[in-house]
């Protein structure tokens, strides 16, 4: 398993368990794991379709939020993915920039 295998796991069960318990810095932690994946877990070939999971998750997180009792909590996990998610896409977005810059 390869290091960004790793940190993606970490990230998802972290933005799980965040909709259920109280985590102390969790945006930040999120963000961090993010920019992580980003830069090392977005090879250069699926960086559309990042950029697209990006904008697609942040505008459907909140879908499931109708559903009695559960609603909430999908809510919750789906917006902790989506920071996740669009902190990836910054790094991205930035190691694009490095590669224009340095070409």
């Amino acid at each position: 398993m390869n290091a960004a295998k790793i940190v993606r796991i970490v990230a998802i069960v972290v933005a799980i368990v965040a909709a259920f318990v109280i985590i102390p810095y969790v945006a930040a932690i999120l963000a961090v794991l993010g920019l992580i994946i980003g830069f090392i877990g977005v090879e250069e070939e699926r960086r559309l379709l990042y950029f697209v999971m990006a904008v697609t998750l942040t505008m459907v997180a909140g879908a499931l939020g109708g559903i009695p009792m559960v609603g909430d909590y999908f809510t919750d996990i789906l917006t902790n993915i989506s920071a996740v998610i669009n902190a990836g896409a910054v790094a991205v977005i930035v190691t694009i920039i490095y590669e224009r810059v340095t070409e």
